[in-house]
């Protein structure tokens, strides 16, 4: 009996471990800027002639999300519907954790915060996240090759590993898009570019920069679209033991385990 008693104080002493250490230091930041104020469009024609280009319909779309468990969530959006302007707008989100999207005509960036509260479950966790999108139409009115460049920044801190409620990502996107038609005949051209950082696998680094260059081959006059696009998230720790815990739990119910067949050969004997 009293092995039985050992043992099972030193599993109710792992276990309380397990919970004292289950919490990972997981508190993460994410976030995407795009250099609004360094966009660069260019075009090119074909034998010396260049194509005139239209562009129009500018819109750019901001949203930010935050959840605390036990307090509620908050969710915000902002639209601008002329990215040429000098309109400015943000879509923050701060049910304690914190969230924003801002845009301008020189910035375009979205941030995320977690304040790191642990959770009892994997879908009950803290979390904040943070999108925009810009998007134009343009014109050809003959062959040509519009090309654009833009420069990035990517940053993520902390975030669980293997954990896809607990990680910290960031990201931005870009593509184009062209359809025309001439002669009995059609064309199409698309291209896109896209980088990102995530906490999930544990490969990434914490920082990158660099530029977004994609663009588009126009055969003749027709019409398309560009778009650019940022998301952040990041999540809260869960109540997940480690492995050094675990260890000691299992080794708790191994000795409990090694106890009970003992007693029994003895009372077989």
């Amino acid at each position: 009996m009293n092995s039985i008693r050992r043992a099972l104080i030193l599993i109710s002493c792992s276990t309380g471990f397990a919970l004292a250490q289950s919490a990972y230091a997981a508190d993460g930041t994410a976030s995407a800027s795009l250099d609004w104020s360094q966009l660069q469009v260019s075009v090119t024609g074909v034998d010396g002639n260049v194509p005139a280009v239209t562009f129009s319909n500018e819109y750019t779309s901001l949203s930010s999300s935050a959840y605390v468990p036990n307090e509620g969530s908050e969710y915000n959006t902002r639209s601008i519907y002329d990215w040429t302007s000098n309109l400015a707008a943000n879509a923050d989100a701060t049910a304690g954790t914190h969230s924003s999207a801002s845009a301008s005509a020189s910035t375009f960036s979205a941030n995320a915060q977690s304040l790191g509260e642990d959770s009892s479950s994997y879908w009950n966790t803290p979390s904040a996240s943070a999108s925009g999108y810009r998007t134009e139409n343009f014109t050809f009115d003959g062959p040509g090759v519009l090309t654009v460049t833009i420069p990035y920044t990517l940053n993520i801190t902390g975030g669980e590993q293997y954990n896809y409620y607990g990680s910290s990502s960031a990201s931005v996107s870009a593509s184009a898009n062209f359809y025309g038609h001439e002669d009995n005949g059609s064309f199409n051209s698309y291209s896109n570019a896209s980088f990102s950082l995530g906490s999930y696998y544990g490969e990434s680094p914490d920082s990158k920069s660099g530029n977004l260059v994609f663009g588009i081959f126009a055969a003749g006059p027709g019409s398309g679209s560009i778009s650019f696009n940022m998301n952040t998230s990041v999540g809260g720790p869960s109540m997940i033991p480690e492995p050094d815990s675990y260890a000691m739990l299992l080794a708790g119910l191994g000795l409990i385990g090694m106890i009970v067949r003992r007693r029994r050969a003895v009372s077989v004997a």
